[in-house]
């Protein structure tokens, strides 16, 4: 069964058995993937803020290279 049909089913059933004006008044319904598309992407913005946005003491960028300018 097809995401689409899968959303289609569950619009019907909402309409005939729930609320569906209330559950949709922020947004469309959509059918999420497990929520691996945020975990994606939360991990792809923690490792931007590890490696460089996290400020001068507490990123990774800074600390590498103060180790690397006290080698010879």
């Amino acid at each position: 069964m097809a995401s689409v049909d899968k959303l289609e089913r569950v619009r019907e059933l909402l309409k005939q058995h729930g609320n569906y004006d209330w559950l949709t008044s922020s947004g469309k319904l959509v059918v999420l993937n497990n929520g691996i598309e945020f975990a994606a992407t939360y991990l792809v913005m923690l490792v931007a803020l590890f490696f460089s946005g996290a400020g001068r003491w507490l990123s990774l960028d800074y600390w590498l290279s103060k180790a690397l300018r006290k080698q010879p």
